[in-house]
């Protein structure tokens, strides 16, 4: 996964990294089911407006690392590092398949998975010598030209995309339900609502990722359980001075995102977020049709309306 001050998520030039690590790889034991690593990118030219703050927690965050967390119990590792590579303005500059950012990247997940060696145990049922030897053999076979790059690229993303045609639409989400609270996958019981890729989904926008991920520390933390104070607080740091104050846009994804991080976290929507959010969809439905002739109009109303549905059903 890859981190600047103003977004989460799957990358272009980092996305391949992981499946190409994994290529051939054995079965090397059931104590690391899943294994994230965030780079946190080093951010070049001036921040995006409003976002200032946003940048300076970033830098500051970025500072504290490496992390690295052994969730046992879960079967779940997760690493941040600081990277080297560099976000320009929302991705400007090393989004892009390309073969230096590729090697860099390998270099510096490599250089992260070694920070395993802190928190796996030898009693733990995984062979960390064995995976480190097969990740340091995939290195030695990074491709030596970017024309060689973009056909392994194509093939890596053939062999997944087969592999996810062969699943259902809830296993092609990859979650994990233990992070979720038990009912909320029977209260939001189609996988669109929990679709990450999907842009138009409430957690799927970069606002909407991020919102999710802040609601989760925030309970994690045993901080008071009001949606709407944390909400207030979060404008704050995303650098605004209250909910009104935030640009238009930003305050639609994020109400909806809110309601629904309060439905899979807790279980139930506080009644003053499920107002501001269907709010927000009446005002997002208004712009989509106005939008006669953009080609997701279609899509976009569809998915307001199955959004729509589902947060008066919880009322």
């Amino acid at each position: 996964m890859a981190k600047s001050y103003n977004m989460y998520g799957a990358h272009t030039a980092l996305a391949p990294i992981a499946h190409f690590l994994m290529m051939g790889a054995d079965e090397f034991g059931g104590a690391v089911r899943e294994l994230i690593v965030t780079l946190h990118f080093r951010n070049v030219g001036s921040p995006q407006k409003n976002l200032q703050t946003l940048l300076q927690q970033h830098d500051s965050y970025r500072s504290t690392l490496p992390k690295i967390n052994y969730r046992r119990a879960k079967g779940r590792v997760e690493i941040e590092v600081a990277s080297e590579l560099e976000e320009d303005r929302g991705g400007k500059t090393s989004d892009r398949l390309s073969l230096p950012v590729f090697e860099r990247g390998v270099d510096e997940v490599c250089r992260a998975l070694s920070l395993m060696r802190s928190r796996i145990k030898p009693a733990d049922d995984f062979d960390l010598d064995a995976f480190f030897a097969h990740c340091e053999a995939a290195r030695l076979r990074i491709p030596t030209t970017d024309a060689d790059l973009q056909r392994l690229a194509a093939a890596l993303s053939a062999a997944e995309e087969a592999k996810r045609e062969a699943m259902s639409s809830w296993e092609r989400l990859f979650i994990n339900w233990e992070d979720f609270h038990p009912k909320a996958r029977k209260i939001l019981d189609d996988p669109f609502f929990w679709d990450v890729a999907d842009s138009f989904a409430p957690n799927g926008s970069d606002t909407g990722a991020d919102l999710l991920s802040a609601y989760r520390q925030w309970l994690e933390a045993g901080r008071e359980v009001d949606p709407l104070h944390f909400f207030k607080q979060l404008c704050v740091r995303w650098g605004y001075a209250g909910i009104e104050s935030m640009d238009n846009e930003l305050r639609y994804d994020a109400t909806v995102g809110l309601a629904f991080a309060d439905l899979k976290l807790r279980g139930v929507c506080d009644e003053r977020v499920l107002t501001l959010a269907i709010e927000s969809i009446r005002l997002q439905r208004v712009q989509a049709e106005a939008s006669a002739s953009w080609p997701h109009r279609a899509e976009r109303l569809e998915a307001l309306r199955k959004i729509e549905n589902k947060l008066r059903q919880c009322r």
